[in-house]
């Protein structure tokens, strides 16, 4: 229940922020990051379908892109010896967060403006919404 409760909160968040901060890509790094890859995959279903129906996009697109950057983070965190701490974290949320847009090219042939910056602080905020969301 606490899954959909943060799949609400982070997109409301997500919407609302001045900064662009992709908070549903970061919660499904989350979830593949510490949960492994099946709440990783799972996670970024829910968040997929949930950008679905508010989205405006290709369907299907969200649910794509959502699902695998949850399963990969969690496919790559259990092939990679890692020391814990906040530094993986933003690690993980960088190469995450642009895979998810290197994806959404490849898949839109649209490059959203700003994806730079979007990519770097959602990656610099990752530690601390990590620390929340346990």
């Amino acid at each position: 229940m606490m899954l959909f409760a943060w799949i609400i909160i982070l997109g409301f968040l997500q919407s609302a922020s001045s900064l662009n901060i992709n908070f549903l890509g970061l919660l499904a790094i989350f979830a593949g990051f510490k949960k492994g890859p099946l709440w990783g995959l799972f996670t970024g279903i829910f968040i997929g379908i949930l950008s679905e129906i508010l989205s405006s996009s290709a369907f299907g697109l969200n649910l794509a892109l959502y699902s695998g950057i949850g399963l990969l983070s969690g496919i790559v965190k259990q092939k990679v010896y890692y020391k814990e701490g906040a530094a993986m974290e933003f690690l993980f949320s960088f190469f995450g967060i642009l895979f998810f847009y290197l994806a959404y090219f490849a898949f839109t042939k649209t490059v959203q403006t700003g994806v730079f910056f979007t990519i770097v602080f959602s990656s610099l905020i990752s530690p601390l919404l990590f620390r929340i969301i346990k």
